[in-house]
């Protein structure tokens, strides 16, 4: 996997306020994950949000995130591994699924 990757929240992908970081989900980091994999959970003021990887990759690091933490636009949630044909051009690299 030769592109390291930084999967970052975009202005169109939140709601009406910052997500509130709640948890990491421990059992998919340091793996090869297939596109859709949830790595991490946070709510807004109008519900629940899992944060996915939107292509296949290697989750790697997690950032400095603490349970309370703001993720606003530009917030790095996860840093990762692909091969470039895996990586999602034109689009983020971090799915945000509301309501989940």
């Amino acid at each position: 996997m030769p592109f390291a990757c930084n999967a970052e929240i975009l202005p169109d992908q939140l709601r009406e306020s910052p997500l509130v970081f709640d948890a990491w989900l421990d059992d998919v980091w340091e793996s090869y994950v297939p596109a859709g994999t949830a790595f991490a959970l946070a709510h807004d003021s109008r519900g629940s949000c899992k944060l996915c990887l939107a292509g296949p990759g290697f989750l790697s690091t997690r950032p400095k995130l603490q349970p309370g933490d703001e993720i606003r636009t530009g917030t790095i949630v996860a840093y990762f591994s692909a091969d470039g044909e895996d990586i999602p051009y034109g689009r983020p690299y971090c799915d945000l699924r509301y309501g989940d």
